[in-house]
């Protein structure tokens, strides 16, 4: 069974999916102080929708929790618009928030638990993915403290967690935190691995028995490390823990200037998030079989409880 934002449907083939990508970021803040004139909704709702036709994804997994302006009733308008089933998220992103500051991880868990368990943002849609994020090889309070509610969410609701790895290059610290708080390994979606597609990297994470996301693959500076990573982590058999995704961004606020992704063409998106399918399939050297599990059935195998 998987959570989609129009119900809940059951384990299928569902073609080219992703695991990690946004259909807007925007400020909460920003949104409510000044309204359609900050943040245009039925814009970003147009332009998702036109994107999501023409992308090709039957499953598309939305990584925005709630404190980087998560909306679900866009996630349903564009879901429903376009045809493409949407996976919503909940957690914590790093950024320090006043909310932390005197709360313990276990009430941070429980709000988040409360989610999973009636729906968010007072609908019944529930979230099938968890979201946490680390803010650096140095952890900070505030990051280990929503790691380890994180981590309570996910051994409560059995979940799996995508994992936000600030360069590429932390995971393992958060990885000891969530692990140590009570998250299950096997269930932690370690990110942006396409930023350090180092084989020592890679393979540290996956013997931990994570899987990995090779994504930010388009502004990777090691845009041609990528492949051939993939082809030697599939030939020494880790095929099935790895996921392709783009990490992009249709709408987003967290920019510079008019910068938003709203003056983009659909072809634009398109191209960013058809960059894997397009540059780096056509440098691998392994099978269709195992590039359709990276890009497809690995993913559905997830988000699956």
């Amino acid at each position: 069974m998987i959570y989609t934002v129009t119900g809940t449907v059951r384990k299928a083939d569902f073609g080219k999916a992703c695991v990690h990508e946004h259909i807007c970021v925007v400020s909460n803040d920003m949104r409510h102080t000044f309204g359609t004139s900050w943040f245009d909704r039925e814009r970003v709702i147009s332009l998702a929708t036109d994107v999501l036709k023409k992308s090709g994804f039957g499953l598309f997994v939305d990584g925005t929790p709630c404190d980087l302006g998560r909306d679900v009733s866009i996630l349903k308008a564009v879901s429903e618009k376009s045809g493409v089933k949407i996976v919503a998220s909940t957690g914590f992103y790093y950024y320090p928030d006043l909310f932390t500051v005197n709360r313990a991880p276990i009430e941070l868990a429980n709000w988040i638990i409360k989610e999973c368990r009636d729906g968010m943002e007072g609908t019944d849609i529930k979230p099938g993915m968890l979201k946490c994020a680390s803010n650096g090889s140095e952890l900070s309070n505030d990051a280990k403290k929503r790691l380890s509610a994180m981590a309570i969410v996910q051994k409560e609701t059995g979940l799996s967690m995508y994992v936000h790895c600030c360069h590429g290059g932390d995971a393992m610290d958060a990885i000891n935190v969530l692990t140590e708080s009570g998250a299950n390994p096997e269930k932690l979606i370690i990110g942006h691995c396409g930023l350090n597609p180092d084989s020592d990297y890679l393979e540290g994470i996956l013997s931990k028995g994570c899987y990995i996301a090779m994504d930010q693959n388009y502004c990777s500076r090691r845009k041609e490390e990528i492949p051939k990573a993939l082809t030697q982590l599939c030939k020494k058999g880790y095929v099935e823990r790895i996921c392709l995704s783009s990490d992009h961004c249709i709408y987003s606020d967290f920019t510079d200037g008019e910068n938003t992704g709203m003056s983009k063409t659909v072809e634009e998106h398109l191209a960013i998030l058809d960059y894997q399918q397009e540059k780096i399939h056509s440098l691998f050297e392994g099978s269709k079989e195992d590039w359709d599990k990276m890009m497809g059935q690995n993913i559905i195998d997830i988000l699956d409880i």
